[in-house]
């Protein structure tokens, strides 16, 4: 049983005692806790809102830029031209629409302009959107394989901790057991009909089972604690793991295997990726297309401009062709062609391994419902062996040491029942991780 709980549940090096009675959830509200408190998910739901925020960063290079600004501006000369006073000295009328005096450089002026720049051709900035989108749904993706995992290895948890129970239930009636046995021989020893060294053996077999009743009682100690950390508490929960699912007709390999390959949420991941990679191969080589965009700029000032006027507006179109950039966007390129070549064997070696992991996990059911079935047999006859032992030795047929022996038997069928349930409901968790589904089913 030791080495079951090695393998779902964390070691942790001591167990504080708890005063107050354990917290008991049922699997499916401890479930919805997890979710809402464990600080793994919350890391990743964090990331998941990060590369969202990466998508409107990229979508920023599509959208009109509205940039408005002020100031004023002192010189250390004015250069202006008077106009009216030149025409005047020449007798003649000035022209309608020519300001009086014309401002070259005024010695102080506030101004403040407005503008906007709309892209009107941009094709890598749709390429650099596309990638971060699907970079996004990668991370969403990334965030469900972690949930799926975290839920199947807390219902696993939960199965072990159940298993810890039942051998608490099971050590505490075989201490029962052990002390009724105790004195039965030492009534037995007043009348004469046994011999003082079966108290001796019967006061032996007490200890062990006390000594096993502790050992299971700190390792129930121990499961409860490590389901309470993984709902980010630091606090023991006591959690009904869900019902064993009925024996039913062998399962079809293949179906199962194409179940998982339809739902296991990291072959999403892996396409996602595949995508995103892809998009931003797309990027570089958009990058030698040449970029339009249209300006719209108003200004105004307290001191007049060459126009005469103290308000104005002006209208801009840019092109520009990036026609060499020092290898950049060929390096840029060849970088995304590789990543995307990562990502499809990344994702072959994900479609293989699910496959191998849905044989094994249907391995392990059909092996520990076969343990349970034996282990539950076994119990019935240790449990008719310990019976009968109890009366030809209260009838002095037998001796102490043939009633020890098959309380130990007992026990330690109690044991290996116990561990193959908790064995069993851990493979349905782990069949049901495999294929993707939400547990607990």
């Amino acid at each position: 049983m030791r080495k079951l709980f090695c393998f779902v549940v964390p070691l942790l090096a001591t167990a504080p005692a708890v005063a107050d009675p354990v917290r008991s959830l049922a699997i499916d509200q401890a479930l919805a806790e997890l979710d809402a408190q464990n600080l793994s998910l919350a890391e990743a739901r964090s990331r998941v809102a990060e590369a969202q925020a990466a998508v409107g960063q990229a979508s920023s290079q599509l959208l009109p830029t509205v940039l408005v600004a002020g100031g004023y501006v002192r010189n250390s000369d004015e250069a202006k031209v008077g106009l009216g006073s030149l025409f005047q000295a020449m007798g003649r009328a000035m022209p309608a629409g020519v300001p009086s005096t014309l401002y070259i450089q005024p010695l102080g002026a506030w101004s403040v302009s407005g503008s906007v720049k709309v892209p009107l051709l941009a094709p890598a900035a749709w390429a650099d959107r596309g990638a971060a989108k699907h970079a996004a749904s990668a991370a969403a993706a990334s965030a469900s394989v972690l949930r799926l995992h975290l839920r199947a290895a807390f219902v696993q948890a939960s199965w072990a901790a159940a298993a810890a129970e039942d051998i608490v239930a099971a050590s505490q009636r075989a201490v029962a057991t052990a002390k009724e046995h105790r004195e039965t021989a030492a009534r037995m020893v007043q009348a004469g009909e046994a011999a003082p060294l079966s108290v001796l053996k019967a006061d032996t077999e007490l200890a062990k089972r006390e000594s096993d009743l502790v050992r299971a009682r700190a390792e129930l100690d121990r499961a409860q604690l490590a389901l309470g950390v993984l709902l980010g508490k630091s606090e023991p929960v006591r959690v009904l793991p869900p019902p064993l699912a009925p024996a039913g007709a062998p399962m079809a390999g293949e179906a199962l295997v194409s179940e998982a390959l339809g739902h296991r949420p990291e072959l999403l991941s892996d396409q996602a990726r595949i995508r995103a990679t892809s998009a931003r191969a797309l990027s570089a080589r958009l990058r030698w297309l040449p970029q339009l965009s249209g300006s719209a700029a108003a200004f105004a000032s307290d001191m007049p401009y060459p126009t005469g006027k103290k308000e104005g507006w002006r209208l801009t179109l840019d092109a520009s062709w990036a026609v060499f950039d020092g290898g950049y966007r060929s390096s840029k390129r060849a970088e995304a062609e590789a990543e995307t070549a990562v990502a499809r064997a990344a994702a072959q070696a994900t479609r293989v391994s699910i496959a191998q992991e849905v044989a094994d996990a249907m391995r392990d059911v059909g092996v520990a419902s076969e343990r349970l079935r034996l282990a539950e047999r076994q119990l019935g006859f240790a449990a008719e062996a310990a019976a009968s032992a109890k009366r030809t030795f209260e009838g002095g047929v037998s001796g102490s040491l043939d009633v020890l022996d098959a309380n130990d038997r007992l026990y330690q069928a109690e044991v290996a029942r116990a561990d193959a349930r908790g064995r069993l409901g851990m493979a349905h968790a782990a069949l049901s991780k495999s294929l993707g589904r939400d547990l607990p089913r």
